[in-house]
């Protein structure tokens, strides 16, 4: 008895486990409508984030061009102070060798002194003192030309200087704003990486609630229950857009494959859609690290429901979580090999029962599901071909779903 207890209790932590998480997920049409809002806020956020970044890199951009204009205007300013140190210096030269001739002709006592010639020709005192006076004014002339010169070389070393120091500030101004234009770059390819990954949302979504709104769900109505239950299945359809069959469901007492394997010239490039609008009831990696994903579809023609299993992804579509409803052109990622696998390829199940759903005793886990399948193909289910149309045989191509 206490050993039937024990059983008992694990089996409804199992069910627990499986059931309350699937159950806890019903959506109304109003929750997807409210998803789509926020995506388009965010949309409208990062848009304007991004109008921001741009100006940031306009306006440091454009002070990068005035300081190196500013630069250019500095060098040649550097080029014409030293062309004038260079000419003043040359007439200094010519002045201290005007007055040193000035000071040795006033010191000589020949006829030939034309300074001395000057001062003596004087015919009184005064002319005497006049004519002095004019020489020691040339000399004084001379050294205040001599002397204004030199301060003006002393200003143009002095303007140097600062035009050095100017020339460093520039260099690291620019660094800063250098280093400043190349961050808000990275920033401005997140936000536009952001931006195209929130357009496939709102776009995804976009149809989501379209597809819904089309089978007459209104804001309120619970999907599945409310609406979206009778004929929102009609039709399988291929899971990629291009592809061929690379091996056929079978059964065998030595080994059972449950799945069609489909392969792409595209490879990891190949997208994977539902085979049918359905909600996802598991995503997880296999104990060989495959990539699955799984969905279930109601069929109203026939009152049936299906399972649908994609494994070997290279990876998931963003955003798909359990619980969520997507329409048969809402991509669930892309094809690969990963886990125990041959190849690039999508192996593809399809069941005619409810994947974790403790009310359908056939599949209410993964492994009565793998039993209850093997079953029927033992039976003679013919699995996702006898659902969807595929060309005949192997390796024979399609190019539309």
């Amino acid at each position: 008895m206490m050993r039937k207890i024990v059983s008992f209790l694990v089996l409804l932590v199992i069910v627990v486990q499986i059931y309350t998480p699937i159950e806890g997920m019903a959506i109304t049409l109003g929750e997807y409508e409210q998803k789509l809002a926020d995506y388009k806020r965010q949309a409208q956020e990062n848009q304007d984030a991004l109008n921001l970044t741009q100006s940031e890199i306009t306006a440091a951009n454009k002070q990068i061009a005035n300081l190196q204009s500013e630069m250019v205007a500095l060098i040649e300013e550097v080029k014409e102070l030293n062309r004038e140190i260079e000419d003043y210096n040359g007439k200094i030269k010519d002045k201290l060798m005007q007055s040193k001739q000035i000071i040795e002709y006033m010191q000589l006592s020949s006829g030939e002194n034309v300074y001395l010639e000057y001062v003596f020709k004087a015919d009184s005192t005064s002319d005497l003192i006049y004519r002095t006076a004019v020489v020691k004014e040339l000399i004084d002339y001379n050294n205040r030309t001599i002397d204004e010169m030199e301060q003006i070389i002393k200003d143009n070393e002095d303007r140097e200087k600062e035009i050095e120091k100017r020339k460093i500030e520039i260099n690291k101004k620019e660094s800063e704003l250098s280093n400043k234009v190349q961050q808000l770059g990275e920033k401005k390819e997140s936000l536009n990486n952001f931006g195209v990954t929130t357009s496939e949302q709102i776009a995804t979504y976009e149809k989501l609630v379209k597809s819904y709104k089309d089978l007459g769900c209104e804001s309120n109505d619970v999907i599945g229950v409310d609406c979206a239950v009778a004929g929102s299945v009609s039709v399988f359809r291929r899971p990629t857009r291009t592809g061929y069959i690379t091996q056929e469901a079978y059964y065998s007492s030595s080994y059972t494959h449950r799945a069609v394997d489909v392969g792409s010239y595209n490879r990891e490039n190949e997208r994977i859609y539902p085979v049918a609008d359905g909600k996802v009831v598991a995503k997880y990696i296999d104990r060989y690290g495959a990539l699955v994903i799984a969905l279930e579809h109601y069929v109203a023609t026939n009152d049936t429901w299906y399972t649908s299993l994609y494994a070997h992804l290279s990876s998931y579509a963003p955003g798909i979580s359990i619980g969520d409803y997507v329409t048969s052109d809402q991509y669930l990622g892309y094809m690969g090999d990963t886990g125990y696998s041959f190849g690039v390829h999508l192996h593809l199940e399809i069941f005619p029962c409810r994947l974790n759903n403790f009310d359908d005793p056939n599949c209410y886990d993964l492994n009565s599901f793998i039993a209850y399948g093997t079953q029927l193909l033992k039976n003679g289910y013919k699995g996702p071909r006898g659902l969807i149309y595929f060309p005949t045989g192997t390796y024979n191509s399609w190019n539309s779903r």
